[in-house]
């Protein structure tokens, strides 16, 4: 007992769960950090990487975790001489505001900062109605109502 009596104990606090609208916001701005990690490396002229764990069967049958590259696709396409960016929940492409899914960037190097803009919208809780209605829409075609 001598050892454990050198530490300090406490006792156990459960940790807060994050509450549904809070997991919603945490899911976009991954997504989004990744979309702009993507920007960013194009617009350096490199290629963007981002791996995901899957599982892989060696010729012996023994299965072990291994890094994957995944295919992270863009949200913006160029139109004109900039680019139109559309902001995605699953599949969904997310109405910003009344009758308006896209943001339209002037200039590609403005990409990351029109990027860094709608993170910061979605930490401040400015898109949860709209995060919403793009997941009543995802639900309602799958047809399951809740």
């Amino acid at each position: 007992m001598s050892n454990l009596s050198k530490l300090n104990l406490v006792q156990l606090k459960r940790r807060a769960r994050m509450t549904p609208q809070e997991v919603r916001r945490s899911k976009l701005i991954e997504k989004l950090e990744e979309q702009l990690a993507l920007a960013q490396a194009q617009a350096e002229g490199k290629r963007y990487v981002a791996l995901k764990p899957a599982w892989r069967t060696d010729e012996n049958g023994v299965k072990s975790r291994v890094q994957r590259e995944k295919n992270v696709r863009p949200w913006w396409w160029p139109e004109g001489t900039g680019l139109t960016l559309v902001i995605r929940y699953g599949s969904r492409p997310v109405e910003l505001a009344k009758g308006r899914r896209a943001i339209s960037v002037e200039h590609p190097p403005m990409l990351p900062g029109a990027l860094n803009a709608v993170i910061a919208a979605v930490k401040a809780g400015e898109l949860d109605a709209a995060i919403e209605a793009a997941l009543a829409e995802v639900r309602g075609a799958a047809g399951k109502a809740r």
